[in-house]
């Protein structure tokens, strides 16, 4: 009899492995490959990147009638029309796997960014021109590719504004959605499409301490 309970008591000794130590340690490992697989998943949700960026070819965007507009103000040169707002929709429908707002804007910034080439005004007169005007010409300065930018991403229901510094103008749009990092202004998210080597949401560090006016 005692014999017996020195036997079970030996066995008792020796817990199979997944007992012991090594369990606490495959749970903790589990634990640490789910929350690596978490983490990207959530932070893609919370800020997505276009998976692909049309060119003006890949659009085939037709040459546009120019709207007439004599207005001093750069506001009256921002057209929503339905061939913008297709154009707009192409943009988005072939960067973006999925609806969001911050993916579409990113999208339109880095097209207008990327397929227009800046060219500077007469030295005589300011002239802004229409986003027709910039598809058919393929350029711009500061003040169009911010009219251009604004009408895309108006076309798309995003709220945007200018924003003038001394020399050069660039757009905000309003995204609640997007990361805080991204915000400069309550959500207002800057998008200056003329810096060639700003990254969604920069603005080159000449105007980081710039006086700033506002034009909705």
């Amino acid at each position: 009899m005692h014999e017996h309970n020195t036997l079970e008591q030996h066995e008792d000794d020796h817990e199979p492995w997944y007992k012991g130590p090594i369990k606490v340690i495959i749970g903790l490992f589990l634990i640490l490959l789910l929350v690596m697989w978490l983490i990207p998943y959530y932070g893609i949700k919370q800020n997505p990147e276009p998976n692909y960026l049309p060119t003006l070819e890949n659009l085939n965007v037709p040459e546009m009638t120019i709207p007439e507009t004599n207005s001093e103000k750069i506001t009256a040169y921002v057209q929503v029309t339905p061939e913008i707002k297709q154009i707009a929709d192409k943009i988005v429908t072939l960067s973006c796997e999925e609806t969001s707002k911050v993916c579409n804007s990113k999208a339109i910034f880095y097209f207008v960014q990327k397929n227009f080439n800046y060219l500077n005004d007469p030295l005589a007169f300011e002239y802004y021109k229409t986003p027709q005007e910039s598809f058919n010409s393929n350029s711009g300065d500061c003040d169009d590719a911010s009219i251009l930018l604004s009408s895309l991403l108006q076309s798309i229901g995003l709220q945007t504004r200018f924003v003038f510094v001394p020399g050069h103008v660039f757009v905000q749009v309003k995204l609640k959605e997007a990361i805080s990092r991204y915000k400069s202004e309550g959500d207002w998210v800057n998008l200056d499409a003329t810096c060639s080597n700003c990254e969604f949401a920069e603005l080159h560090y000449s105007y980081s301490g710039s006086k700033k006016s506002y034009s909705n």
